[in-house]
């Protein structure tokens, strides 16, 4: 056996004897990491979150909420909530809670939202990364979209962020177009492509709900 192999045989059976929970911590460190520097948060951080900070929906009073949590969004809540805004945090996974808002974070699933928030109108959603990363079939997409226009205001905005080799375009599919329809983020427009990586974001409002599907369908 040649040292390459011996060094390999060596490092798999020291990853076996570290804890599992310490291999899940080191591994979601370095995937935080990662992301973090990647181009789209630079456009989520630089662009877009400035450009809703300027909206009446970012204002004192207002409630948004957060879907997806990890190490790296932790920094965003206190950005989004800058002009006097609240915000909430979701995750299915327990052990995300550690990175979402403390006092306003909900460990749940994106298809249980008007469950999980019965007297909660948000004036805006955010949902970046969710979709076919977790919420993967056509048809769970279509229910996280229902899910969210029954916690979202009339009008409310709705942040998508998706990435092109994980799912079919969800404007082209027509997911959300029951509930949700594009409108431009002064400042920013409906939808980025962003250069260097395979993620686009688009930007919708709440359809007014006299005008679609009535509410007792949304969820």
């Amino acid at each position: 056996m040649d040292t390459a192999s011996i060094f390999g045989l060596l490092r798999k059976k020291l990853i076996r004897a570290v804890p599992k929970n310490i291999r899940w911590w080191i591994r979601e460190y370095h995937s935080s990491r990662r992301i973090s520097l990647s181009p789209d948060r630079a456009i989520l951080t630089e662009i877009i979150i400035p450009a809703f900070a300027k909206t009446s929906e970012s204002g004192l009073g207002s409630d948004i909420l957060w879907i997806g949590t990890r190490r790296y969004t932790k920094g965003y809540y206190a950005l989004l909530e800058k002009q006097g805004a609240r915000c909430w945090t979701l995750d299915i996974d327990p052990r995300a809670k550690r990175w979402g808002r403390p006092g306003r974070h909900i460990v749940g699933d994106v298809l249980a939202l008007e469950a999980l928030f019965p007297d909660r109108r948000f004036d805006a959603v955010f949902l970046n990364g969710v979709l076919g990363w977790g919420v993967d079939t056509p048809d769970d997409q279509q229910a996280a979209s229902r899910a969210m226009a029954a916690v979202c205001k009339s009008e409310g905005w709705l942040l998508v962020g998706w990435n092109t080799n994980r799912i079919s375009d969800p404007l082209e599919t027509a997911i959300l177009a029951p509930w949700f329809a594009p409108v431009p983020l002064p400042n920013f427009g409906t939808r980025r492509v962003v250069e260097g990586c395979t993620h686009v974001y688009d930007i919708l409002r709440r359809r007014p709900r006299q005008s679609t599907v009535p509410d007792s369908e949304c969820g």
